[in-house]
């Protein structure tokens, strides 16, 4: 078993989240649910983009030279946001299909800040992915938009 198999849910909520970004128009993505709250509705996606290339593609896989900046210049419309979501999550699941399940104990030297297990990384990006396509969701409903329903299998 690879640890793309382990972690199969995670193309449910991928697939949950390309759902909840097809109903945001682009003007939805400026935003800010709460004056409080520091992200708009596409800081929010471009968040859960960077998180997933930061720890998978810069931290595990050492496929970038640093971690990466949240483009918001370049990412700034729905369209763009949802290719750059699938293409970061195509990239994450093919490099999951190489790492078996028996690497999850390995230590991962993080640059410049600690040694965390493997198995930590992957489990602190699905949870992250999971809980920041909760905060769009709320911000679908304020913004009166329909949330798309993930409580049924497949």
């Amino acid at each position: 078993m690879n640890a793309a198999q382990f972690f199969d849910h995670w193309n449910t909520v991928h697939r949950d989240l390309l759902r909840a970004v097809a109903v945001l128009s682009d003007k939805d993505l400026e935003y800010q649910p709460a004056e409080r709250y520091e992200r708009t509705v596409g800081g929010i996606i471009r968040h859960i983009i960077n998180l997933e290339r930061g720890w998978i593609h810069f931290v595990v896989n050492r496929t970038l030279d640093d971690w990466p900046e949240e483009d918001a210049a370049r990412l700034n419309t729905v369209d763009k946001l949802r290719q750059e979501l699938e293409s970061v999550f195509s990239q994450t699941m093919n490099f999951l299909a190489t790492i078996p399940v028996e690497d999850f104990n390995r230590v991962v030297q993080v640059p410049g800040d600690g040694v965390p297990k493997l198995s930590w990384i992957l489990w602190h990006v699905f949870e992250q992915e999971i809980h920041h396509r909760g905060e769009l969701f709320l911000c679908l409903s304020l913004l009166g938009k329909e949330r798309p329903k993930i409580d049924r299998p497949g």
